[in-house]
């Protein structure tokens, strides 16, 4: 009859308290990286919550002019339920006297709309950006909120002397 006796060295057998802290360990681990992972989700969704809109109102060569509706914008289905959170403007050719301005107005069941800002987006005079300007355009926090074709007026309520080219960016975010 063959041998079946075998070396026997108690060191080698775990414990039931080396196992669960073993599994205890494995499940912090896993609990650590579900965090992580969430973390990350919520960091990105942050981002991906919000949408710009840039939109050309005149090109480079265009001087820019007074005028209501320069230009319309249709919301997408994709800004539809968010708010309007940040604007800006850009003009390609800085005036060299007077401010530019710039109003949105969402075209409601009324004629002439509503106002989404309660101070103007303005560029100064030798500046190109309304982000390097001294004031910031203030949003109508009654009037931010878009749905699917909402149409939405650009107004140029001043247009500076020599500005030329003008962009205006839309930033939406959910709520």
């Amino acid at each position: 009859m063959a041998d079946l006796s075998t070396a026997f060295n108690p060191a080698d057998v775990a414990t039931a308290s080396d196992a669960a802290s073993d599994a205890q360990s494995k499940v912090a681990t896993v609990s650590d990286a579900a965090s992580n992972a969430q973390s990350k989700i919520s960091a990105r969704s942050t981002v991906w919550d919000k949408k710009t809109v840039i939109l050309k109102v005149y090109d480079e060569a265009t001087a820019v002019s007074t005028a209501d509706a320069v230009m319309h914008f249709t919301c997408p289905d994709t800004l539809s339920g968010m708010n309007l959170v940040s604007c800006g403007a850009h003009v390609y050719t800085a005036s060299t006297s007077g401010v530019v301005q710039v109003d949105f107005r969402k075209i409601t069941s009324g004629a002439s709309g509503v106002d989404m800002l309660t101070s103007c987006i303005q560029i100064d005079a030798t500046e190109k950006d309304a982000a390097t300007g001294a004031s910031s355009a203030v949003i109508d926090g009654a009037n931010d909120d878009v749905a699917t074709a909402t149409p939405i007026a650009i107004d140029v309520t001043a247009g500076g002397s020599g500005a030329s080219g003008l962009e205006v960016r839309l930033t939406f975010e959910k709520p």
